[in-house]
């Protein structure tokens, strides 16, 4: 081993048997590459290890005295970022254990008595560059599937997710004889708001009431945005009917808060209609239709129109 270990490529070796493990010593250390060495003798050490220190890659025996293989790479999997390549070693040729290590996150499976020298530092190489491509190819699909799933504006939960988890909670509630809220929000008079200050100024506002919605929600609710002004909360299980009306007396009063959008200040209201499974339906539609129905009752009360008045302290400057 030569250079600094910050810059060595990081090897934990996982191996019981001392001849063994002096081997695979052996064979990374007569190549011309640098490696820092790290040497552990079961599974549960190397487990303990790897929690807090980082490794390129992880070199270990299969089956150990105390366990499997499929403990380090279940680990190496729960990583959320920066995974080590992990290489098998198998004492004999099994295409279905091989099969199953790469399948459960392996990068590659060697048998212990074809390992030389320039065979293992090529595998090592490959795998360390399989698990980048695969690291990339992983954040790629985790950014795609925040896309697919949010509103672009507001981060909030959009209509497809909003559709799905409405299933989800009618299938739930179904099963286990559970009651879920489903709560309806439009804002009051907010086109006026485009028309008078511009979409800028809009946008904003639509971004800091998806910021206070989600901070009178709980994490389980699911809080999203369908509409251009229209939003929706889901609550997968209540304890009784007041529950999903004290919330919606929590949002208005929240949303009722003066908004400063740059030097313009701007206070608007919400309509808010609540539907109970199952008392104010047994499908989708019911419960949309129906809270629909609830929102807009809301909407033409004739005591809201004090609050429904949107107020300008300042000019609005450009965007």
């Amino acid at each position: 081993m030569t250079g600094d270990a910050d810059t060595l490529l990081k090897i934990l070796l996982v191996e019981d048997d001392s001849l063994d493990r002096a081997s695979l010593m052996r064979a990374l250390r007569n190549d011309n590459h640098g490696f820092y060495i790290t040497e552990a003798t079961s599974i549960n050490t190397a487990c303990a290890v790897l929690e807090s220190h980082h490794f390129d890659v992880i070199l270990t025996e299969y089956q150990l005295h105390d366990g499997s293989a499929d403990a380090l790479l279940a680990q190496v999997n729960a990583m959320t970022s920066d995974k080590p390549a992990v290489i098998i070693i198998g004492n004999y040729n099994d295409d279905m254990l091989a099969e199953q290590c790469i399948l459960t996150g392996a990068q590659a499976y060697l048998i212990k008595e074809d390992i030389r020298p320039h065979s293992l530092l090529s595998t090592i190489v490959q795998a360390k560059q399989h698990a980048k491509q695969w690291e990339e190819l992983r954040t790629e699909a985790a950014h795609l599937r925040v896309q697919a799933e949010h509103d672009a504006l507001t981060g909030l939960y959009n209509r497809r997710v909003f559709d799905e988890t409405l299933r989800n909670c009618l299938a739930q509630a179904e099963r286990y004889g559970r009651a879920f809220a489903l709560l309806m929000i439009d804002l009051d008079q907010f086109k006026q708001i485009n028309d008078k200050w511009g979409h800028c100024t809009g946008d904003i506002l639509l971004q800091e009431i998806a910021c206070r919605l989600c901070s009178v929600t709980r994490d389980s609710d699911r809080v999203c945005r369908i509409g251009g002004d229209e939003f929706a909360i889901l609550l997968p299980e209540i304890l009784n009917q007041r529950q999903p009306a004290i919330l919606a007396e929590r949002l208005a009063e929240a949303l009722l808060e003066p908004m400063h959008t740059g030097e313009t200040n701007i206070i608007i209201s919400a309509s808010i209609g609540v539907a109970i499974y199952p008392d104010n339906g047994t499908t989708a539609d019911m419960l949309l239709r129906n809270a629909d129905k609830a929102m807009y009752r809301c909407k033409h009360r004739e005591h809201q129109d004090n609050i429904n008045n949107i107020v300008q302290t300042w000019p609005t400057l450009p965007c």
